[in-house]
């Protein structure tokens, strides 16, 4: 039998030493009597323990030669050898994505998946190693290259489950990267395989999957929004609610609006199939509401489906306030009458020539959004911004010229300032010829890539440019004319400090600092937070990356003392040129705000497994390091230690000695019991 420290063999040699504790004479104390008549006993005794007496049959003594020489074969720790299951080197992916949270398999997928993955470790040649990937959103390496499990497994039971959707195909390119290394490795996948992202990539070494999971119980929250009646004095919730399983469930939704229950509404879900639950009349000091999918009957606690984090959604109900424009320019008159039918904005003008620092604001209130038309000052205020026919090259975009009777080019059906707007008819006179920036994307192409109209976030302010004057063209004789302008000053005004609509789990958020802060700090949902400041100085916006936990984030902005005395005076106020209705109080730039994530993904919420012979699948039947045809690498073997089987036989060892050592005190106690018994079932004499 081998040994894997065979040097603590040298144990047995405590054999002797416990042999000798029996063989040598008893110490006795010397004492005076007045007579040996009473201690003839005595001499029995001291016959017996003679030096180097004759070694008598002991049961005691036996017991504990066995103990000595099970201690030291545990201490060698002697092993069987045998094939092998596994490549030298093993690449273990583990699935950690929001269905790994699923909760058929006791505790859940992910521990049943560490527990599995683990066990088949076992199965590693002498001498191989392993390397770990946590794979959801994106994949990374946990563990590199190791040889020592203990530490792998230490490892694995510290890696999450997550509440982001998975993309498998992502941990498998780099999976494969990483066995490219060996001649003899091997690629171990932990997963449920409900995949929200197919992987499609090939990978060059085999796979082998270690499935996890078994039902499909789940109903989830798939889309939650708020919106405003035309009148501007209402409020809905628009709730979707999806049965992901194969039978109708009957479930229970709670409205919570700022921390106390609203309304509750018992719904009916079909089989694989959504349900629309709209709930008007939302409070109108509520400033965020949460969704609960609950189960139908109250009174039974247990989890109503198999998953729990898209059972729980949010939602911030944006304030309902009335926007300022600027326009900056000589004044278009068709442009002045759109932007007066905009809902909640009021509309002020300003000449090119009186604009400057002293109009950047109003009453101490940042504009909402600045629109230069034909005029482009030195410096571009930190306001949301339409730029009309820019006269000269800017950081907005670089002028190279003018196009005389511009052509519209092939329209993106799916770009959202172009939704509901006909320019089939339009024609243009003329325009300036602009060079697309890194920030932007076009909306309206023009002729050999000069775009006539372009959007996007110029350091995290929305910005637009239109390369043409309206009334340089036909546009605003067309219905076409107020829908764009709508579609597009909707998206300039949608930027503030902290995104207005759900943010799925992991994805990062562009937070505008607002003027007069250096600084932002965000809490998150379990209490933490985080302070944000720009990367350079002057910064106008921080990304966020921390959007893991779903619920509501609150982002504070951190004050800056010189800038908001700064900004406390308001100088001239620019006249308003077109004023549909009194303004409101002028909002604080620097009071908190709030965005929400939540996970609106069915396809993550489809907890049903997959199909793990299609991942396989993906891999090839040999090495990477081994040509088609060719045999495999010859593997090591593998061990597997004896300690169990010895520390239950030390075990039984020390049970029995004990036993024998105190067997007139268990005689006396079975004695004791057996005449209590006998009593009883005597009865009373």
């Amino acid at each position: 039998m081998p040994f894997t420290t065979p040097l603590a063999l040298l144990g047995l040699l405590f054999l002797p030493a416990v042999i000798a504790m029996y063989l040598l004479k008893l110490r006795r104390d010397e004492a005076v009597v007045p007579s040996t008549l009473l201690w003839s006993r005595l001499v029995a005794d001291v016959e017996a323990n003679a030096p180097w007496q004759k070694l008598r049959r002991s049961l005691l003594l036996l017991l504990q030669l066995l103990l000595v020489i099970i201690l030291a074969l545990l201490a060698a720790r002697p092993f069987l050898e045998r094939p092998a299951g596994l490549a030298r080197d093993i690449v273990l992916v583990m699935d950690t994505s929001a269905s790994m949270a699923a909760t058929d398999v006791a505790p859940s997928r992910l521990a049943a998946a560490k527990a599995t993955a683990i066990d088949a470790l076992r199965e590693l040649p002498t001498g191989g190693k392993v390397s770990v990937i946590a794979a959801d959103r994106s994949a990374r390496i946990v563990v590199n290259e190791s040889g020592d499990l203990g530490r792998v497994r230490a490892a694995i039971e510290a890696i999450p489950v997550t509440t982001t959707r998975g993309d498998l195909g992502d941990a498998l390119e780099l999976a494969s990267k990483l066995a490219a290394r060996s001649g003899d490795a091997q690629i171990l996948v932990a997963t449920d395989s409900a995949l929200a992202v197919t992987p499609t990539g090939r990978v060059e070494a085999p796979i082998k999957v270690l499935p996890v999971g078994r039902d499909r119980k789940n109903q989830a929250i798939v889309a939650l929004a708020v919106r405003t009646a035309a009148s501007s004095v209402t409020r809905s919730l628009f709730i979707s609610v999806a049965n992901l399983d194969l039978v109708r469930a009957a479930r229970r939704l709670e409205v919570w609006g700022d921390q106390r229950l609203l309304e509750v509404r018992d719904v009916m879900l079909d089989a694989q199939a959504r349900s629309n639950v709209v709930i008007d009349d939302v409070p109108k000091d509520v400033s965020a509401v949460e969704v609960r999918l609950v189960g139908a009957d109250p009174a039974v606690t247990t989890a109503p489906d198999q998953l729990a984090v898209d059972d729980r959604a949010w939602a911030v109900i944006p304030p309902q306030r009335t926007r300022l424009i600027l326009v900056v320019g000589e004044g278009d008159p068709y442009l002045e009458t759109a932007l007066s039918y905009l809902p909640d904005a009021e509309l002020f003008g300003e000449a090119p020539a009186t604009y400057g620092p002293a109009t950047e604001r109003r009453d101490g209130r940042p504009w909402d959004l600045v629109i230069f038309e034909g005029f482009l000052p030195a410096t571009l205020p930190r306001s949301p911004m339409l730029a009309i026919a820019p006269p000269r090259t800017s950081v907005l975009g670089d002028v190279t010229g003018t196009l005389k009777g511009p052509g519209i080019g092939s329209l993106d059906p799916d770009e959202p300032i172009l939704r509901y707007v006909d320019l089939s008819t339009t024609h243009i006179a003329e325009a300036s010829k602009l060079t697309l920036p890194a920030w932007a994307r076009t909306v309206i192409p023009g002729p050999k890539g000069a775009p006539l109209l372009y959007a996007g976030s110029r350091d995290g302010l929305p910005t637009a440019v239109l390369a043409f004057e309206p009334r340089r063209s036909d546009l605003p004789l067309q219905v076409a004319f107020p829908i764009l302008l709508a579609n597009l000053t909707g998206e300039l005004l949608g930027g503030s400090v902290a995104p207005t609509g759900a943010v799925e789990p992991g994805d990062p958020v562009e937070l505008v600092i607002p003027p007069g802060a250096s600084g932002l700090m965000v809490a998150r949902p379990d209490g933490t937070s985080v302070d944000l400041v720009p990367g350079s100085s002057g910064g106008a916006a921080i990304t966020f990356a921390g959007t893991d936990q779903p619920g509501l984030y609150t982002v504070t902005p951190i004050v800056d003392p010189a800038a908001s005395s700064a900004t406390g005076s308001g100088g001239p106020s620019s006249s308003p040129r077109v004023s549909p209705g009194a303004s409101s109080l002028p909002d604080d730039p620097l009071a908190p705000v709030q965005f929400a994530v939540a996970l609106f993904d069915v396809d993550e919420s489809t907890i049903a497994p997959g199909s793990a012979a299609a991942i396989e699948a993906l891999g090839t039947t040999t090495s990477p390091a081994s040509g088609a045809g060719t045999a495999p690498t010859e593997r090591p073997t593998t061990h597997d230690e004896l300690w169990v089987p010895i520390v239950l036989l030390a075990l039984l060892a020390l049970s029995v000695e004990w036993a024998l050592y105190h067997r007139d005190g268990l005689v006396r106690i079975r004695r004791g019991l057996a005449t209590r018994l006998g009593r009883r079932a005597g009865g009373p004499a």
